[in-house]
């Protein structure tokens, strides 16, 4: 196939018939040696099939060898983590071994997913502990939304049972190479103290509170350990680092004071308050003892006192689906303050989205992987990314950086996506800019003697559909009354909704919401940083469906997305026209900074800073239960290909069946632009197939459980 450019896609014959014929005889039970011979057969035929590996499980389970088989299956796992077939063998088999809360995990994958009910019947009472129904309660959740949660508990006559609630006030159970831990608090700047911990403590088992009470609510979620009274943090001669400490005890007016906390260094002897659930920050230059007659939680020390020459600060700006190929030829009239600032920089003019929405597109920029290989693409269940992918956060974090995600929904907590971020202030619904900058300068004020790296993920210029959420009061009152009642009656998401005067009203409301309050950031530095101590990377995870006359959900205005930077080894004055994606940020930085990145990266250096750039650009919609669309772009046209059966929950479809078709670019998906041509496809037919290989199901799929 990939030397014949006359077809584009033909699935493997071969290794589909040896599929079938070993679920036949694994439906059937029959694992003999002829069972052995046909997977060997299979192996050879697909030798980067993860399905043999769950083959090779379900064998040896059968026969008892429970500990192969489990090693078969976290293979098969880790390539492929959203698979009920795998789920299935690795559930007993962890049982078999002792591993109750790891076999409760996989089932709780099927339950969420399936509704299979989950079954501890047979389990030991003792193993069912309150770590074990932490985690099943992560594989509950939908992962984009922590610290909310599809809380577990455990009733021995019952079974498990859940309700929806929240972390707060504990430790997040995520992966256990996550050290320390996240601990769940809340954001109370300048707030009465305990007022917000005696909100979230009120509301979190309260019926709904994970739609309306946690929705626009701010966690304040920290790398922290627990102190039993006392901690003791240890400082070399010179050395100056700011800590965070969080309180444990909520005040009662008139019955219960704050937490007092005593401080003893060689000079200081003194007594102090503890706001409950927040951090408390404390500016050290020597060592320094801290005790109190409650517990409290000690976060991650940050350096301060700059003795590197590296970038004081980077600034990563999410302006979620801020559209470049709506606003490049407006951005000077509708943003003229963002529009200043990044004439003295680099603007890439044709950048596409890897994915239409947040969930995978926010993963890609983060990870440095298409989701097919992070596996990171399924926003209905959390699968954690592997623990040797080092993510954006973390090679940042390693380079000597204070890392803090100052505005975020939740994306990448539970999957581990941002796992590099020592604090996040989470708010799931809720993500205004002008807060973000607040936040942006509160932590330059206060810590601008440290190495910062910053992110902000803001969503002024979403749209999203009424009546999930309230439109902006300009756009309903400036509106008259016919473009007022132009609101979509259903609620679809936002990929899919269409232009209506009241949507693009918001919309370029938001636009110039946006441009304020960059602009009030931009000054700030400005005054305060040279060009050479900075790097601001402003981009989005995608664009929006509201101006497209004839969508389709990879279409340019969706995925036409924006990316432009300024700073320290930045091109000047500089609009670049060569193709980029969001998989490029993670490498690019690494150019810029200095720290490694590794061969898995899927993006490029741009050719803007010497790197090799790329020929093509991949936006896809690898949503399941959708039929899977991709549109890849080179500089002059658009393979456009789709298919009518849907992407399966393992990000799996048949491409045999797909259309596919190559347009000029002015032209994409239009009938009667088709155009076909041997260079063409000699051209765009390797490297798509290279991108599809992780997609690509040929033909074979695992009955799901309604089916068995």
């Amino acid at each position: 196939m990939m030397d014949d450019f006359t077809v584009f896609w033909q699935n493997n014959d071969r290794a589909h018939a040896l599929f079938y014929d070993l679920l036949d005889r694994s439906e059937r039970g029959a694992y003999d040696d002829d069972f052995l011979v046909q997977l060997a057969a299979y192996r050879k035929a697909a030798p980067e099939s993860e399905r043999a590996d769950i083959f090779a499980a379900q064998y040896l389970l059968h026969h008892g060898d429970a500990e192969t088989a489990t090693l078969c299956a976290e293979r098969s796992y880790r390539a492929r983590p959203v698979q009920h077939a795998v789920w299935s063998v690795l559930s007993p088999a962890y049982k078999a071994l002792g591993r109750y809360a790891d076999a409760l995990v996989m089932q709780g994958h099927s339950a969420q997913l399936y509704n299979v009910p989950i079954a501890v019947e047979d389990y030991p009472s003792e193993a069912i502990t309150e770590e074990a129904l932490d985690r099943l309660s992560i594989m509950l959740s939908r992962p984009g939304f922590g610290p909310m949660a599809t809380r577990a508990s455990y009733n021995p006559e019952k079974g498990i049972t859940t309700e929806g609630g929240v972390f707060a006030g504990e430790f997040l159970p995520i992966s256990p190479h996550i050290a320390p831990l996240y601990y769940v608090g809340v954001y109370a700047e300048q707030g009465l103290q305990g007022d917000k911990a005696w909100q979230l403590n009120t509301l979190r088992n309260a019926f709904g509170v994970t739609y309306f009470g946690a929705g626009d609510f701010t966690f304040d979620v920290l790398r922290a350990q627990r102190a039993p009274g006392a901690a003791h943090i240890e400082l070399d001669p010179g050395e100056e680092v700011v800590l965070p400490i969080i309180g444990t005890v909520l005040p009662a007016y008139g019955m219960r004071d704050p937490q007092r906390i005593r401080v003893r260094t060689d000079h200081i002897n003194e007594l102090g308050w503890l706001n409950v659930a927040t951090p408390n920050y404390f500016r050290l230059n020597e060592s320094t003892d801290f005790t109190s007659e409650q517990d409290f939680l000690v976060g991650r020390p940050i350096p301060v006192g700059r003795k590197s020459s590296r970038p004081r600060l980077v600034l990563n700006i999410l302006a979620d689906a801020m559209p470049w190929q709506i606003l490049r030829s407006c951005f000077a009239e509708q943003m003229p303050q963002t529009a200043r600032f990044f004439a003295q920089g680099l603007i890439f003019d044709q950048h596409f989205s890897v994915a239409e929405y947040t969930y995978p597109s926010f993963a890609t920029i983060e990870t440095g992987m298409y989701p097919q290989h992070s596996q990171l693409f399924n926003n209905k269940i959390t699968v954690t990314l592997p623990e040797d992918y080092v993510t954006l956060s973390e090679r940042m974090r390693s380079a000597g950086y204070a890392t803090a995600n100052l505005m975020g929904i939740g994306d990448g907590i539970y999957n581990g996506a941002t796992r590099g971020y020592d604090r996040f202030l989470i708010s799931p619904y809720r993500q205004q800019n002008y807060e973000a900058m607040e936040r942006v300068i509160r932590q330059l004020e206060s810590m601008g003697d440290a190495d910062n790296f910053i992110l902000v993920h803001s969503s002024d210029v979403h749209p999203w559909p009424s009546p999930m959420f309230q439109y902006p009061t300009a756009a309903q009152a400036r509106l008259p009354l016919a473009e007022r009642m132009t609101e979509t009656i259903e609620t679809p998401p936002s990929p899919y909704l269409r232009p209506c005067p009241l949507n693009q009203e918001a919309f370029w409301l938001g636009v110039r919401e946006l441009d304020r309050t960059l602009g009030m950031l931009f000054s700030y530095l400005e005054q305060n940083y040279a060009p050479d101590e900075y790097i601001v990377n402003l981009y989005s995870d995608h664009g929006v469906s509201i101006f497209s006359e004839q969508p389709y959900i990879v279409d340019p205005f969706l995925t036409g997305a924006t990316w432009m930077m300024r700073g320290a080894g930045i091109p000047t004055g500089v609009v670049s026209n060569e193709l980029t994606s969001p998989v490029d940020i993670y490498p690019t930085l690494g150019h810029l900074l200095g720290f490694p990145v590794d061969d898995y990266i899927d993006g490029a250096v741009p050719r803007a800073f010497g790197g090799t750039g790329r020929e093509i650009t991949f936006s896809n919609s690898l949503f399941p239960t959708k039929p899977y669309f991709l549109a890849v772009r080179s500089v002059t046209h658009t393979l456009c290909l789709e298919t009518e059966e849907a992407v399966a929950m393992d990000g799996t479809v048949d491409i045999a069946k797909a259309k596919v078709a190559i347009y000029p670019r002015d032209h994409e998906r239009k009938a009667g632009y088709e155009v076909d041509s041997e260079e063409l496809r000699a051209f765009f037919y390797p490297r798509v197939r290279e991108f599809l290989k992780r997609i690509a199901s040929n033909g074979e799929s695992f009955p799901l459980p309604e089916q068995v």
